[in-house]
């Protein structure tokens, strides 16, 4: 399956993820990941926020894809940087669930914050084999190895698991 494949829906049948790699459940596993990639679907009405996960101790996968759908609002609030390969390095991240609306927010070095409201989400986990055991070094790698060495919309993953917010979730059957 390919990244672009999850930004239209991810599979319901996906094993669900440890309490503790739950971001709508503990927003700082999200602590440590980069953000390499936003993909901004308009006619769906999502968003998705691609993870570099290959320094993050706290979350398995070498990748994971945050997709947001409904989305009311999106913001990229970033300072000025000197290399146009930034991994944005999640400083502290934030998630407010209601049972109609999610809200994501994600403070990021350098200097950096993510923003998206939207009424459901899912986060899913990711194995992308192609990608090396070290991601690129942003300031020394050449240009290919930097664009081609983290994951994108193309990039071939094994699925691990999900979680979902709580607008995402299916309704409770009567009686439940």
């Amino acid at each position: 399956m390919k990244v672009r494949d999850l930004l239209i829906g991810v599979p319901r049948e996906l094993p669900r993820l440890q309490d503790e790699e739950n971001p709508f459940l503990h927003a700082d596993a999200l602590i440590g990941a980069q953000i390499t990639r936003v993909i901004v679907d308009v006619l769906g009405g999502a968003v998705g926020v691609l993870l570099e996960l290959r320094q993050s101790t706290r979350l398995r996968g070498n990748t994971a894809l945050l997709r947001v759908t409904g989305v009311a609002q999106q913001n990229w609030i970033c300072a000025r940087t000197a290399n146009e390969f930034t991994a944005w390095s999640i400083t502290a991240a934030i998630v407010h669930q209601h049972e109609k609306e999610v809200q994501f927010v994600a403070d990021c070095l350098p200097v950096g914050t993510l923003r998206i409201v939207g009424s459901a989400a899912d986060f899913t986990l990711l194995d992308a084999a192609a990608l090396p055991t070290a991601p690129p070094d942003y300031r020394a790698d050449p240009r290919a190895l930097i664009r081609f060495g983290i994951a994108d919309e193309s990039t071939e993953v094994e699925l691990i698991g999900v979680a979902r917010s709580e607008g995402a979730r299916p309704p409770a059957s009567p009686g439940s």
